[in-house]
């Protein structure tokens, strides 16, 4: 099923104003967008906490280009996830 067609997808935040975080974290969110630089992350939590709603938002905020990578899909086969790394680096621009 095509995204447009998914309701979570539909109203996913797009910016990081949009999401549902507590204010000390949104404020930390912030602060990467106003100095420009998305520093090294690890976000972690269980499903549906927004981590990945976030994460995009911050790439879109920021025009940054990235891939999501579902760790329950795709995680457990290395060779598949060295394959989209090395696919993603090799034509994303610098």
């Amino acid at each position: 099923m095509r995204d447009e067609f998914l309701f979570v997808e539909k109203y996913r935040p797009q910016t990081i104003e949009d999401t549902v975080l507590p204010a000390s974290i949104k404020a930390t969110f912030f602060d990467f967008v106003k100095n420009g630089e998305i520093p090294n992350l690890l976000l972690c939590g269980p499903a549906g906490v927004g981590k990945t709603t976030v994460a995009r938002a911050l790439c879109k905020e920021l025009g940054a280009d990235y891939i999501v990578i579902n760790g329950s899909d795709e995680g457990r086969l290395i060779e598949t996830l060295r394959t989209k790394i090395k696919n993603f680096a090799s034509t994303v621009s610098l």
